[in-house]
């Protein structure tokens, strides 16, 4: 180390311990520090409860009353105003998506 360098870190050493010291004892220093066990914390809550959810969203599907609703629905689809009405809405949705205002002009 040449005597340049010397005297930089002289100069700069004092401010570097007292920033050091404030650093230790800062409640910023603190903050961060929870806010990242915090944040672990809460994510480990968040997986639990999407865990729990994705159970009871099973539990449900697999119950007899969701069955016979799903049942129920596929025989609803399967009569033919519900046909032509799903047809109806699926043609008016792809002229929505691509322009068109049902008469073959563009909008």
């Amino acid at each position: 180390m040449n005597d340049f360098e010397r005297r930089i870190r002289e100069l700069i050493n004092p401010w570097s311990t007292k920033i050091s010291e404030w650093w230790s004892s800062s409640s910023i220093r603190s903050a961060l520090a929870n806010r990242s066990v915090d944040t672990a914390d809460l994510r480990r809550q968040a997986s639990a409860q999407a865990q729990r959810a994705a159970t009871a969203v099973k539990d449900m599907r697999d119950s007899d009353t969701a069955k016979k609703a799903a049942t129920a629905l596929t025989d609803l689809r399967q009569r033919e105003p519900v046909r032509k009405a799903e047809e109806s809405a699926k043609r008016v949705l792809h002229d929505l998506r691509s322009g068109h205002n049902g008469s073959g002009d563009k909008s």
